[in-house]
């Protein structure tokens, strides 16, 4: 399931909890397993929950997922159960998810063919930036196409999300490897010191829900 959260209504009863709990937003994270900075934006903006998520936090905060869920009063009629259903996602949306994130995916063609690899990046306004080695092919091209995705799925509800950009690649200038600021640490070893920046020119999401 995709739960909605807005400062007024789910993301202020997990931050009101945390509080009460005397849990700072990174002991949550640890808990969890989520990000610091996915758990700041879960609490403080309207946001895409999936069941998963939904249920990491209830546990990290000692309570229960209805508990967490449950809507102030009057109390709503409850949803009949529906089939899966797979709606587009708006903009707006899909940038909030990719600036929450800090790992996607992109996908490039190079002399062998497709490839797709795992990155960590950090978002600058609608820039997606990341570091490479020197000497990857990637690093080599300069507005050559590519597409970056980023996705989170609960297999056990069916449901989940996934958002989709496509743009052009670049080597970052060096007014935006300052301007990120040592954000981007890559999980892969090695040296990684090349700042690449994805430049969007359409992106597009689709989640699917299962009730």
């Amino acid at each position: 399931m995709d739960v909605d959260t807005s400062r007024s209504a789910l993301g202020t009863r997990i931050r009101d909890r945390r509080r009460a709990l005397g849990l700072t937003v990174a002991e949550v994270a640890v808990r969890t397993g989520l990000s610091t900075r996915r758990v700041d934006h879960i609490e403080s903006r309207p946001f895409a929950l999936t069941g998963a998520e939904l249920v990491r936090l209830a546990h990290a905060l000692d309570t229960t997922v209805t508990d967490l869920t449950r809507a102030d009063p009057p109390k709503t009629a409850r949803r009949t159960p529906m089939a899966p259903t797979l709606d587009p996602m708006r903009k707006e949306e899909c940038r909030r998810l990719i600036e929450a994130g800090d790992v996607g995916r992109i996908a490039y063609s190079a002399v062998d063919g497709l490839v797709v690899i795992p990155i960590n990046y950090c978002t600058l306004g609608e820039l997606i930036v990341f570091r490479t080695a020197a000497d990857s092919a990637v690093a080599q091209f300069d507005l050559a196409p590519i597409a970056f995705e980023l996705d989170a799925f609960d297999e056990g509800m069916h449901d989940g999300w996934s958002v989709l950009v496509n743009g052009t690649v670049r080597p970052a200038t060096d007014l935006e490897v300052e301007s990120v600021d040592n954000r981007v640490e890559p999980w892969a070893g090695g040296t990684r010191d090349t700042y690449m920046a994805i430049d969007p020119h359409r992106i597009t999401g689709r989640r699917i829900r299962s009730w």
